[in-house]
C-alpha cells in the first residue's frame, strides 16, 4: 500500500481523549445493556427506577432534578414502568396536579437483582483502572458533568 502523505496540521483521532472516552462508554454501555436486557429494561428506565426507589413517594418534577432527564422522557419511562406493573402511581392528596410515584413489589425485586449486578460490573470496570489515584479520576469526572 502506498504511502499517503498527510495533510499539514493534521492530528492522529486515536490520541483524543474525548475518543478515549468515548470509547470506554461504548464498552461500559455494551456490558450494561446485555444486563439489562434480561429484565426488559432500558438504562434511563433503569436510572428512574433507582432514583424512584431511593427518593419514596417522588413526583415527575423531583425525578427531573435528580436525573436530569426531560420531563417528556420521564414521563414516557414512568408510563412503561406503570405498565409493566413495576411502579404504581396515584395523585397526591393534598395537590391534585402531582402524582406520588411509588417502586412496587416486582419493580424492587427486579431492582434489587439489578443492582447487586451493577455494583459488579462496576467494581470490575474499576479494578481494569490502573492508577494511584481512582479517586481523584473519579471526583473530577463527577464535578465535569455538574459543569
Amino acid at each position: 500500500m502506498p504511502i499517503r502523505k498527510r495533510p499539514p496540521n493534521s492530528k492522529n483521532p486515536e490520541k483524543s481523549v474525548f475518543l478515549l472516552f468515548h470509547q470506554a462508554q461504548q464498552k461500559m454501555d455494551t456490558e450494561q445493556n446485555k444486563l439489562l436486557n434480561k429484565y426488559k429494561i432500558t438504562p434511563r428506565q433503569f436510572i428512574i427506577l433507582q432514583t424512584i426507589d431511593y427518593h419514596p413517594m417522588t413526583n415527575q418534577n423531583e425525578i427531573q432534578k435528580y436525573t436530569k432527564i426531560d420531563r417528556t422522557t420521564i414521563s414516557e419511562i414512568i408510563k412503561k414502568l406503570e405498565d409493566k406493573n413495576l411502579i404504581s402511581c396515584r395523585f397526591n392528596t393534598n395537590d391534585r396536579r402531582y402524582k406520588e410515584i411509588k417502586i412496587g413489589n416486582k419493580g424492587r425485586n427486579i431492582l434489587r437483582r439489578l443492582q447487586e449486578n451493577m455494583d459488579e460490573k462496576e467494581k470490575d470496570f474499576l479494578n481494569e483502572l490502573v492508577f494511584k489515584t481512582k479517586k481523584k479520576f473519579l471526583d473530577s469526572l463527577k464535578q465535569y458533568t455538574k459543569l
